[in-house]
């Protein structure tokens, strides 16, 4: 027998609240909104009431094509609150509601991956349990990854529906990097203010499938199919009205056989990216005092092991940035970044993860691999579907978090590491400047990277072949080279190409670099553009530490950020709308240099 669905209620609020919701606090007017499927109810009366009964709000809202909307005066933050609705003689209540920060969490695989496949998970797990960070709480939308998840009290999702020691509780379902990001976030803030998480993200999408049309169709060579707008429809649109603190972002992994790009020339997924924060900006902050127009905007750079077997992974993570190499910047204000390409799995570079995968007289990867660790480490956390996502995410929130105090709460703190600024070759040495501004107090500082890896700074010894895109079949063909433009064929990635160089540190803000290896030819920079942070491991060797990469900050122990810049007239020049034509005085490469 076919059942027919029960018919829509009369009155209901929408499905992105429900009880225990947090709502987002002053200075912003929270939005409360739902459906109305009965013709003759023409108004909905909304009331808010505290834990003693007390009705503290009573507000009237009209109905307009079955839809109601109310919005709230600014809260404080906290509470213990019920809203209820009425129209005629039906009314709805949400229980438990609290006012806070809100942030909306989504993206692609390694947003969604739960918190059962990362290595911290039981750090929080006892920390929730001991009663901290029992002012979080979570919602999500189910995914391809996710069950859904209605809105909750971290404490009573490590309770249900079953226990966290079978990775069965809805705690461990949830998205890891969201979590992460909040746990981090409030230790970083040194209080108990409420923050929601709302976390939409769905496993293998692609950037345009969170856009719409029209606003795809404002950027050149972005990929057409079925999937476009999809998730714009599906997990954009039901959040809009609701009153956000800002928005996390994790993606770009299936956009890795696509256009990287250029914001500045209007095409591939820089532009995509510098048009999602923006359009997302724009459809919450339509309404006045609700979500605010420049609402702080995070995201994540890909891991090595991102690549989803596409090429110029250095290329995405600039493209990732509206290609600044930097956030905020111009064309993406009031945005943090969490570099990830020191982030990869410890152990990325072994494939076998699973038992029986060395072959079927093999019981498990002990048996290929010798006793390095490696069984015992999956023993504790399992990849899900191998390196691609990394299980290290707790680096990933803090870095976000630690960010977002600055941009987004105003603290002051560090949110990026150290930044190229310019260059200058000199007595047979580049010496590299990095900004002093974003340095702030901090310090480059340079570790000790001959035991795991290589430098990562390489140097272009032949003036014909800079490239930033090579294709995703062979690096012998460039797809663009600077401007936008294929530059045909030749060893773009050749390691006779690009040099691997040593460095030393020069001065609290630059970096020497020897050109012996080069015969004091240097046509172009780039640093961390390939690769990861442990070339020299064996296939079969120990796990790579994190964030092991050699240039970072010596306060916020914040990794440089990547770059590339072609070299002309003995000085850095990078692709626009990236500058590092900072200049040295005579005065300054001397004492550097000598």
């Amino acid at each position: 027998l076919a059942w027919a669905a029960p018919p829509p209620a009369p009155l209901s609020f929408a499905p992105v609240f429900g009880d225990y919701v947090v709502l987002q606090q002053a200075p912003a007017q929270a939005a409360i909104f739902g459906d109305v499927n009965d013709s003759s109810l023409t108004s909905v009366t909304v009331k808010v009431e505290d834990a003693d009964g007390k009705v503290m709000l009573s507000k009237e809202a009209s109905v307009h094509g079955g839809h109601w909307k109310v919005l709230l005066p600014p809260q404080k933050a906290g509470g213990d609150w019920s809203i209820s609705a009425t129209a005629g003689k039906n009314s709805i209540v949400l229980k438990h509601v609290t006012f806070g920060d809100v942030w909306y969490c989504s993206g692609q695989s390694n947003m969604a991956l739960q918190l059962h496949y990362t290595m911290s998970r039981n750090i929080s797990f006892n920390a929730i349990k001991a009663g901290k960070y029992s002012n979080i709480r979570i919602h999500g939308l189910y995914s391809n990854m996710n069950p859904a998840q209605p809105w909750q009290k971290v404490s009573d999702a490590i309770q249900s529906p079953e226990s966290c020691d079978t990775g069965s509780c809805a705690f461990f379902k949830f998205s890891s990097t969201c979590w992460y990001f909040a746990e981090s976030l409030s230790d970083r803030l040194h209080h108990n203010t409420p923050i929601g998480l709302i976390h939409t993200a769905w496993g293998g999408s692609m950037i345009e499938a969170w856009l719409d049309n029209k606003t795809i169709s404002t950027c050149k060579n972005a990929s057409i199919g079925a999937g476009n707008q999809k998730y714009h429809d599906e997990r954009v649109l039901p959040y809009v009205n609701m009153t956000l603190k800002g928005w996390i972002w994790y993606q770009g992994e299936n956009d890795m056989h696509g256009s990287h790009g250029n914001s500045a020339l209007g095409y591939g997924y820089g532009c995509m990216a510098q048009k999602l924060v923006s359009s997302w900006r724009q459809m919450w902050s339509l309404e006045a005092e609700t979500t605010d127009p420049l609402a702080p905007f995070g995201f994540v750079t890909l891991a090595p092991s991102g690549g989803e077997g596409g090429r110029s992974m250095g290329a995405m993570r600039w493209a990732q940035s509206a290609n600044y190499g930097v956030a905020p910047n111009p064309a993406m204000p009031r945005t943090f970044m969490a570099q990830a390409f020191d982030l990869d799995d410890p152990f990325s570079n072994i494939t076998c993860y699973r038992k029986g995968c060395c072959g079927a007289a093999k019981e498990g990867c002990e048996s290929c691999l010798g006793p390095n660790g490696y069984c015992a480490n999956l023993s504790a956390t399992n990849f899900y579907m191998g390196p691609i996502h990394p299980r290290d995410k707790k680096p990933v929130g803090d870095r976000l978090a630690m960010a977002a105090v600055s941009v987004a709460y105003g603290k002051g703190t560090a949110f990026t590491g150290p930044t190229l600024s310019g260059c200058h070759v000199a007595n047979g040495k580049i010496i590299v400047e990095f900004n002093r501004s974003l340095l702030g107090s901090d310090h480059l500082l340079v570790n000790d990277y001959k035991a795991l890896a290589s430098s990562r700074l390489e140097i272009l010894t032949n003036k014909s072949l800079f490239c930033l895109q090579t294709s995703g079949r062979e690096d012998t063909e460039c797809i663009d080279d600077g401007s936008g433009r294929p530059a045909g064929h030749g060893a773009f990635e050749d390691e006779k190409t690009w040099v691997s160089v040593d460095v030393q540190q020069a001065s609290p803000t630059s970096l020497s670099v020897d050109l012996s290896k080069t015969q004091g030819v240097a046509f172009g920079i780039r640093y961390a553009w390939t690769g990861d942070c442990c070339d020299k491991r064996p296939a079969t060797g120990a796990a790579c530490p994190i964030a092991s990469c050699p240039l970072m900050g010596q306060q916020s122990q914040l990794p440089a950020n990547p770059f590339i810049a072609r070299i002309e007239n003995g000085r850095c020049q990078c692709v626009a709308p990236q500058r590092c034509d900072e200049s040295l005085s005579s005065d300054q490469i001397t004492a550097i240099v000598v």
